[in-house]
């Protein structure tokens, strides 16, 4: 029986949120994808859910630009996190930024696995579960 992964797509942009859905869908990769369309939403669900590492994702993939609270301000408070949660969490930023200051930001932050700009390739893809398999 293969493990069901949860994973978290943090972009206001239900367009991507449903392309990515179909591309996992398509890849027969078992998966729960928790929608939120912004950073506020998803840092309080991480935050509420904290002690049930079974509802917390396995893999994040984080816009910067949201309303509410953008991919940096997520992440501002992202970092306060336990570090067994965080350990536990691949977290990749993907977005349709590409400010060389987003990039170079990304770049120093130890919680960001990868900056991947949009659209998202299937190599992309294909590259982001194949490290998330291996780790997990």
């Amino acid at each position: 029986m293969s493990r069901l992964y949860k994973i978290a797509v943090i972009d206001d942009d239900e367009v991507f949120q449903l392309i990515i859905k179909k591309q996992l869908e398509m890849r027969n990769f078992s998966c729960e994808i928790l929608r939120f369309s912004n950073g506020q939403e998803s840092i309080n669900f991480l935050k509420d859910n904290i002690q049930y590492s079974e509802k917390l994702p396995q893999l994040i993939m984080l816009d910067v630009n949201m309303p509410i609270k953008d991919g940096w301000e997520f992440l501002e408070e992202y970092k306060h996190l336990p570090f067994d949660t965080k350990k536990s969490i691949m977290l990749y930023m993907v977005t349709s930024s590409v400010i060389q200051t987003d990039i170079d930001r990304a770049a120093k932050n130890e919680d960001i696995h990868s900056f991947i700009s949009k659209p998202i390739t299937n190599q992309n893809l294909d590259e982001i579960l194949m490290h998330f398999s291996t780790v997990n």
